[in-house]
């Protein structure tokens, strides 16, 4: 049986006097873990309370169901409105990180007073976060008729109603949302709490990072983009801003707040000078919209210290890019990043040739869709790239069965010998072209992606060659042509897998081995097929990928004994033939193994229990019970 937190922490306290053991462990607790040290006894109690409370997330561990609880009729005196507001005026001084969703917690967080050091603060107003008699009377509201005095829709649409400014600084500077469901104390109160909201922020000199998700359907509107400049200005330490507040005119932000180094906006437009004037600070931008072709060019132009840039995708423009020279002033960027976050209808490969000569420190490359002509440029131009990325490979199960096998990794994996990552698990390379060249990339530490094109035999042509290696005849007897066909099938796929792995073990840096892909979507359950067994009904997903790696010692799996350093082994969605003995192998080589993707328990529904997966996932635990079990990608929630 394992000791208690309690029982842990007092053993600690009998071998370490209090600061020798705090100063090195206690900014790696947990809060969990911080408040078992906490009640501890009195002296522990006041050298981790600075822990406990150095960060708050109310998206975290109980917060969610205190603050939808809190005013609720049983929680009078247990967490209630009083206690919420007493743990801010008593420890909102050592709180240095803070980040709040609930209007709740905001409002009690900026009438504390007590919440001004903070290094980073993260705002964002969510309509999904509501109390128990806040959302009792949203219910009300909606189901009241207009005849029973419920409001009209040009009842909703009006300006709301505003109270009393708690500074003179803030006249003028906001203004009401509509009043839509809310009633009048309610819209008072998000008047307040509004004003609170950016007391929090302008209370606090030292603020490093600000984070702003506030929608103008919540609290109260800006006056104007200028209001946030200005109160950004009195923050001399201010080096992150992320706000999803509109368009932001960029060139003007870097004028009034010259200490931002870091930028993130939902839209970006820039004044009529912008092309004339360079900003030298700003070291990473993030757009999460679509850019034309003419900013892009210009805001590497006029950000020539600027080295990572996340946008949707650029509207391409030809024209535009054969003038690439001319933007730049023949000067090119120091761009060490660029990553686009978009599917496969944005092509890069129209303007790689055009942009990627003018970006030769570039280091990392985020994109879903590598064609031919990207991966060439990233080889000729892009002598130093260590990481390429596919943008949201593991952001949900589904599987695209329409995704052909003209991916072109292999020309990065043969030409790029800087390359560590390679983080793109939906993209595929065929095992013949991977084969054509060596690989030169072997200081690889991070292997995403999906092997196909093996020569292997389907299930009625494993089985005649089983027939075929179990002949016990003395006499020689002359094969079929099919039985020929199915035996030279074999040894060219035997031969393909062997030179795959000797490959593969050539990156002896690996920490993560994942040619695996989750082969089933789980998004679209009207179309799965279904069946019944022993009068129980199961759901069809799919089968596995053909023609993928065995993955059995016999294939070579046994050439990767020196990736000593294998963190994670993933092969979901890959038609293996992983057995006792290779779970014993990987078990006895692989001693840094905490992590295997394709054996986990799975929760899909309807599914038919796997005995094998199974078996194998009890005897691989029974040898090395540390290690997890889990899916690369996301299970949605409703099946988790």
């Amino acid at each position: 049986m394992s000791a208690s937190p309690q029982s842990s922490a007092h053993f600690l306290h009998t071998v370490f006097s209090i600061p020798e053991l705090v100063i090195p462990i206690g900014a790696y607790l947990h809060p969990p873990e911080l408040l078992s040290c906490v009640q501890v006894c009195h002296q522990w109690n006041e050298d981790f309370i600075p822990f406990l409370w150095e960060t708050v997330d109310d998206t975290l561990f109980s917060w969610r169901y205190i603050l939808k609880q809190h005013d609720a009729d049983d929680s009078k005196g247990d967490k209630d409105e009083s206690w919420l507001r007493g743990i801010f005026a008593k420890h909102g001084h050592l709180i240095r990180h803070l980040s709040l969703s609930w209007k709740v917690i905001i409002l009690a967080a900026g009438l504390s007073g007590q919440c001004t050091n903070l290094l980073s603060l993260s705002l964002t107003t969510s309509v999904l976060n509501k109390t128990v008699r806040e959302a009792e009377a949203l219910t009300r509201a909606k189901n009241l008729k207009p005849e029973d005095g419920g409001r009209t829709e040009g009842e909703r649409m009006q300006k709301g109603i505003t109270g009393p400014l708690l500074m003179p600084e803030f006249e003028g500077l906001f203004l009401p949302r509509a009043a839509m469901w809310r009633t009048v104390a309610e819209q008072e109160q998000d008047w307040t709490t509004n004003q609170h909201l950016w007391q929090l922020v302008c209370g606090n000199s030292a603020l490093r990072t600000l984070r702003l998700s506030l929608s103008e359907a919540e609290l109260c509107k800006l006056a104007t983009i200028d209001v946030i400049f200005d109160i950004l200005s009195s923050l001399k330490e201010i080096a992150r801003l992320e706000s999803m507040t509109g368009a932001n005119i960029l060139d003007r932000l870097l004028d009034r707040v010259p200490t931002i180094r870091h930028v993130q906006m939902d839209s970006v437009c820039v004044g009529d000078d912008f092309t004339t004037r360079t900003f030298i600070g700003l070291q990473t931008l993030a757009i999460k919209s679509f850019v034309s072709a003419r900013l892009f060019l210009e805001l590497l132009h006029s950000l020539p210290n600027l080295e990572h840039f996340r946008l949707i995708a650029v509207d391409y423009h030809r024209e535009d890019f054969k003038d690439v020279a001319l933007y730049l002033d023949n000067t090119p960027s120091r761009l060490k990043g660029l990553h686009f976050n978009l599917g496969r209808s944005f092509d890069f490969g129209k303007m790689a040739s055009y942009v990627l000569p003018w970006l030769p420190d570039l280091t990392e490359l985020s994109l879903s869709c590598l064609d031919s002509v990207t991966a060439k440029a990233l080889a000729t131009h892009c002598k130093s790239l260590q990481i390429f990325r596919e943008p949201g490979g593991a952001q949900s199960t589904y599987s695209d069965d329409n995704r052909d096998d003209t991916n072109y990794l292999e020309v990065l994996l043969q030409e790029c010998p800087q390359l560590r990552i390679v983080d793109a698990i939906c993209h595929k390379v065929d095992t013949d072209r991977m084969l054509a060249l060596p690989w030169i990339c072997h200081r690889l530490e991070v292997l995403h992606f999906q092997i196909t094109g093996i020569h292997r035999l389907k299930v009625g042509e494993h089985e005649t060659l089983l027939s075929i290696i179990s002949a016990k005849d003395d006499t020689v007897r002359k094969l079929s042509n099919n039985e020929q066909d199915i035996l030279d099938k074999y040894k060219r796929g035997q031969d393909q897998q062997r030179r795959v792995f000797a490959q593969l073990a050539l990156m002896t840096h690996l920490r993560v081995l994942d040619p695996g892909f989750e082969w089933r979507n789980l998004g679209l359950d009207y179309w799965v097929q279904h069946y019944e067994v022993e009068g129980q009904t199961y759901a069809r997903y799919a089968s596995p990928y053909a023609n993928t790696l065995e993955l059995t010692l016999e294939s070579g799996l046994d050439q990767l004994t020196d990736l000593v350093d294998l963190e994670v082994f993933g092969f979901e969605g890959i038609n293996h033939r992983l057995g006792d003995q290779e779970m014993s192998w990987i078990a006895e080589h692989w001693p840094r193994l905490r992590v295997m993707r394709g054996l986990q328990e799975d929760s899909l529904p309807k599914l038919e229990p796997d005995t094998k997966r199974a078996e194998l996932r009890k005897w691989i635990q029974e040898l090395r019970p540390n290690v997890r079990h889990r899916s690369l990608r996301q299970v949605p929630e409703s099946y988790s």
